[in-house]
């Protein structure tokens, strides 16, 4: 199994940080082909602080267990398993299978393994609705990553910089509403552009036409988080897709950065 095809983000469960892992390989080769019960069960594990996740040390013990769990439940039939989250001193584990019998007994065999449930799962609400990551919150991880990049090149948070955040539209006519809407409402912004003609780079591609809005921000707040689920919700009223934003300091790769 390729770490690589997991997709690891933050969010938080029942109001505690939690950090999330969903598998994402395979999943066409296991969706709707009969795995239609999912098995749940927890490990505990010692939490670092008030904030209920692992130190490093902990952690690394963790995974190790998983691993262990992961290694011999895969390599029973008709098995996928669907990815975890660490949250409030346990990790909870979620594989899909046709039948449970098996992975049931196994995981009775494990002494650290606790609180092991089945359920019937017939469109994978849990990992479509709950593991996989939602549109906003990758990109509120992405900010977290940039924010982190920006600090380890030496740059101070609270100075204001000039942000950049691209939209992209299927249709013109969605487009002009939603910059109506930016205009007109209490949206903070230095410069508004668009596309004049659909954009596409790759034959293969979806043309789709670009609007770019810069605005001059501190990045020390938080402000940055709450303009991104806002401009995340009102491009999708607008059938639209938020991509993102970038910052100059990251945009201009002649400018040193410390």
């Amino acid at each position: 199994m390729d770490m690589a095809n997991w997709q690891n983000y933050r969010s938080t469960v029942n109001g505690m940080p939690a950090v999330f892992t969903a598998n994402i390989e395979d999943v066409e080769k296991y969706h709707g082909k009969g795995l239609d019960k999912i098995v749940q069960f927890t490990i505990d594990y010692q939490a670092d602080d008030e904030t209920g996740l692992p130190s490093e040390v902990e952690y690394d013990k963790l995974i190790n267990r998983v691993f262990k769990i992961l290694t011999q439940l895969t390599a029973l039939p008709n098995v996928f398993f669907a990815g975890h989250f660490i949250c409030n001193s346990q990790i909870k584990i979620h594989f899909y299978c046709k039948h449970e019998n098996l992975i049931v007994e196994t995981l009775q065999q494990i002494d650290f393994v606790k609180d092991i449930n089945v359920q019937k799962d017939l469109i994978w609400d849990t990992y479509f609705d709950f593991l996989l990551a939602s549109p906003l919150e990758i990109k509120l991880n992405a900010t977290e990553e940039l924010l982190d990049l920006l600090k380890s090149k030496g740059r101070n948070l609270s100075d204001t910089y000039l942000v950049e955040h691209s939209f992209h539209f299927d249709e013109e006519q969605r487009m002009f509403p939603f910059m109506d809407e930016l205009s007109l409402g209490d949206y903070s912004f230095t410069t508004l552009q668009y596309s004049a003609q659909a954009i596409q780079f790759n034959e293969d591609d979806e043309p789709y036409f670009l609007v770019k809005l810069e605005q001059e921000i501190s990045l020390e707040n938080g402000e940055i988080f709450e303009q991104v689920e806002r401009f995340e919700k009102l491009a999708e009223q607008f059938s639209g897709e938020y991509i993102g934003w970038e910052c100059d300091s990251l945009l201009d790769s002649n400018k040193p950065l410390n």
